[in-house]
Parts: structure tokens; sequence; C-alpha cells
């Protein structure tokens, strides 16, 4: 999505118009719109009232970025969402471990991303097990979540890590699961009865939002490793909240 080099601010009701605006539009409301998607990045020069060509094709860039029926005029929905992009969201710090299990994305965009839990207990033993580069069993995941909080990055986000196997998304073999995904594991024995842990949570709550908006995610497109390999993974186990990730992305976008 376009970003600005300006620091975002939250915005309240008041910096949004509450009516409909469209091409021909003129006055103090469509200055409003025009100073967030400025603020936004999607419109550069003067806030001049003027809902003129440029003003509507900022639109259009920033509905399409946001999954919305690009028509180019301003009402509800749109106001909605341009108050969610407004309020900045960060990606979580992460400590580097790089995996050398990786391969490219051969062009593929990421639109997913999937869960799983580890099936240790033990971020050590799960960090091994992701940089192993003996034998053919490889495996990797851009990201491990630590029961302490801690994110691990162990393959960067423009490269597919192999975390998927055998899998489809909706149905979809081609492209394949791991080119078009981002792969998170979370330390969790898998058994249903460890929980995941708090630190855990919120660290999501963070880090997946954050993917959602930066790589633009449809949100049926972040799910977990036994949707995409039905009867043959089973994670993230039956005792992982989903909703708790639900909800924070719900905020964000």
């Amino acid at each position: 999505m376009a970003t600005s080099n300006a620091t975002a601010q939250s915005a309240s009701g008041s910096d949004l118009p509450d009516v409909v605006l469209s091409e021909g539009s003129k006055g103090p409301d469509v200055q409003r719109l025009q100073s967030v998607l400025t603020r936004l990045g999607y419109l550069s020069g003067k806030a001049d009232g003027d809902f003129g060509p440029k003003t509507k094709q900022a639109l259009l860039r920033f509905q399409r970025d946001w999954r919305l029926t690009a028509d180019g005029e301003y009402g509800p929905r749109t106001r909605a969402a341009l108050l969610k992009a407004l309020v900045p969201v960060k990606k979580p710090p992460v400590v580097s471990k790089p995996s050398q299990n990786q391969d490219s994305r051969q062009g593929v965009a990421i639109d997913a991303i999937i869960l799983h839990h580890t099936g240790t207990n033990r971020v050590g033993v799960d960090l091994a097990t992701l940089r192993w580069v003996r034998g053919s069993n490889r495996v990797s995941a851009h990201y491990l979540v630590g029961p302490d909080g801690t994110v691990y990055q162990l393959v960067p986000d423009n490269r597919a890590a192999w975390h998927a196997g055998r899998s489809s998304l909706h149905g979809e073999t081609v492209p394949s699961v791991n080119a078009r995904s981002i792969g998170i594991e979370i330390t969790n024995d898998g058994t249903g009865q460890t929980p995941f842990t708090e630190a855990q949570y919120r660290a999501l709550e963070q880090l997946v939002p954050f993917l959602v908006r930066r790589y633009q995610v449809p949100k049926q497109n972040i799910t977990g490793h036994r949707d995409v390999a039905p009867g043959r993974k089973t994670d993230p186990a039956d005792n992982f909240d989903w909703s708790r990730i639900r909800r924070a992305v719900d905020a964000a976008v």
C-alpha cells in the first residue's frame, strides 16, 4: 500500500467528512478528504477542494488497496477504511535467525498468511529444526514466535519459506501455497492442552495485522496449516484462539 513519509496521525471523525463525494464535488469537505489522501501518500500537491480526475485516481488507488468497490466515490465504507488507514500498524521487533531453507517466489505475490504450531515447547529446538540444512526433510518459516513473545525472522518476506508442503489454498494448488504465503510458526506442542501464551498472542496481534496491511492479504486467506493441508495437518491446535487474531486484523484493516 502507498505510504507517506510524514508520520501518520490517528484520526477522529472530524478529520473526514460524513457526506458522499464524487468527481465534480467542491468545497471544504473535498479539501479535508484530499488532506487525508495526501497524508496517506495517495495524493500530492495542494488540497484545493476540487474533486477532479487526480483526486478520483487517488481514491481509486486507495479503494483497490483496501479491496473496496473501486468506483472513485467517497462514501461510508471508504470513509471507514480511511480512518483505519490513518492508524499506524507497526511490525513488531524481530530477532534475525536466517535459515537457508528458502527459494524464490518466482514473481508470485503474497496473498496468504499460514499459522502453524511447531510440535514442541522448546524454542531452541524449533529454531534448530527450521534452520536444519542436512538431508531432504528441510523446513522453514518466515517467522517463529517463542513462548516469551520473541519474534524470530528466519526467511525474508520476499522469499518463499518451506512451511506448507503438499497443500492448496481454497482448492488451488497453483501457485503453490509456499510461493504465495507468509508462514508463521508458534512454539507449542500442539496437544491442545498446552496454552498458547499471552505473550505469543500479543506478538501475533501485532505481526499478523502488519503483514495483512503490508501485503493486502484478504482476510479469508489468514488461515492455519490444517486448512491448507486437511487430513494431513492439525495446526494450530484446537485451543488456539483465532478470535483474538481476527479482532486484531479487523481493527487494522
